[in-house]
């Protein structure tokens, strides 16, 4: 056996032996609902902390849940959209007439949402 020979049995072997231990391997857990919820957050510039958080969180979790990402971003762009009409109405930020104003802007907007969707029944949803 050639020198190079020798060299192409062990690049070989070697290649092998780490396609077999990557196969192995456990797999990669997929992002959970509530990560990709706050990255969706996030991505509309609601940070923690803020106004209008912690309903883009719990609404794009929960329709993450449900399996409707776009739904999720929907209700960012609502959460997002609602807090900014209401920065611009003139009320400042971390007081008690924002968050009203934040909590009745959203649930608004939220009726819009559900207005336009198309029906679809799930698993969520119990059939005869």
């Amino acid at each position: 056996m050639t020198r190079s020979q020798l060299n192409a049995t062990a690049a070989l072997g070697s290649a092998l032996l780490a396609a077999a231990f990557v196969a192995f391997l456990p797999p990669v857990p997929p992002a959970s609902a509530q990560s990709m919820a706050q990255r969706i957050c996030r991505e509309q510039g609601l940070k923690p902390g803020m106004e209008g958080h912690e309903y883009c969180l719990s609404q794009t979790t929960r329709s993450l849940e449900w399996g409707e990402p776009e739904m999720a971003r929907k209700f960012a762009r609502v959460a997002a959209s609602a807090r900014e009409a209401c920065l611009s109405y003139g009320l400042q930020v971390q007081t008690s007439g924002l968050q009203a104003c934040i909590d009745k802007e959203t649930a608004a907007r939220a009726l819009l949402v559900f207005a336009t969707e198309e029906l679809k029944y799930g698993p969520q949803v119990a059939h005869d």
